[in-house]
């Protein structure tokens, strides 16, 4: 992948999420998987350095904040309408141990410093260079430090996730950058293949299900407040063809225009 490419994936990322910032919350599914994270995350003291990287709207970070009042928190994002949403939402819960950075993961600002914990909630399959940014943030923690992080299951978000990409290239040759189709951590043994490239002592991968029933036309609000946005975005005046085209063919599908809702994912554990 050339440096053009690069930074044009990075700035559609960027641009996606500054859109759907105000909106993101509304998924309720990524507040879930936070504290589920969260709650396994066992650490000795809670004088901690920690850093939160693709923060988002803050949910791992405030959940870390609630639990960890004593530690020092970093959370990095490249969307600074993210950030703006997060750092609302952390002064209105009172939490004061957190400060957030615009920072791209690939050019970290934080010297020769170094972390209990670092967490990542579904963003490394985001990310252009996986490997690069896999070694590299392993080599800012500390001895016996921890990088924890989310990927989605095989199942997730299916068929109607499968059923929407189909839908959008067939009909309007419109799909994902060819760099984030490709690993995106969906397996146990993808995970422990990807871990593999740094040395560690234990990875531990545990399955979280998170399923719940969802009306159609909520879950495509959701795919309007998610990273599907970037690729609705590029429908420009066919958009409302292609709603009306999606929703009617998954109503073909339901008896009652509702769909199970499926964000089943992987917590994956490394012990460095």
């Amino acid at each position: 992948m050339g440096n053009e490419e690069h930074q044009k994936i990075k700035d559609g990322i960027k641009s996606t999420f500054d859109n759907v910032a105000k909106s993101y919350d509304e998924n309720i599914q990524f507040i879930i998987s936070a504290q589920k994270m969260v709650e396994l995350i066992e650490l000795d003291s809670d004088e901690l350095h920690i850093l939160d990287l693709s923060t988002g709207t803050g949910n791992i970070a405030v959940e870390l904040g609630k639990k960890f009042p004593n530690a020092k928190i970093f959370g990095i994002d490249i969307s600074d309408e993210m950030l703006n949403i997060a750092r609302s939402k952390t002064k209105e819960q009172g939490i004061d141990n957190i400060t957030y950075h615009v920072q791209d993961v690939e050019n970290l600002a934080f010297g020769d410093m170094k972390f209990d914990l670092i967490t990542c909630g579904y963003g490394i399959f985001f990310y252009p260079n996986m490997d690069r940014f896999f070694c590299d943030v392993c080599a800012m923690l500390k001895e016996d430090g921890k990088f924890i992080f989310s990927t989605f299951s095989e199942d997730a978000f299916q068929p109607y996730s499968k059923i929407f990409l189909e839908m959008l290239e067939e009909n309007y040759g419109i799909k994902p950058p060819q760099r984030l189709e490709n690993r995106k951590l969906s397996t146990e043994d993808e995970i422990q293949e990807f871990s593999s490239q740094v040395t560690h002592k234990k990875l531990e991968v545990r399955e979280v299900e998170i399923k719940f029933p969802m009306q159609i036309q909520e879950w495509w609000k959701l795919l309007n407040s998610t990273g599907y946005q970037g690729l609705l975005s590029q429908l420009e005046s066919n958009y409302e063809k292609f709603e009306k085209e999606y929703i009617e063919h998954l109503k073909s599908l339901s008896k009652d225009d509702s769909i199970e809702f499926n964000a089943n994912s992987f917590i994956s554990v490394l012990h460095v």
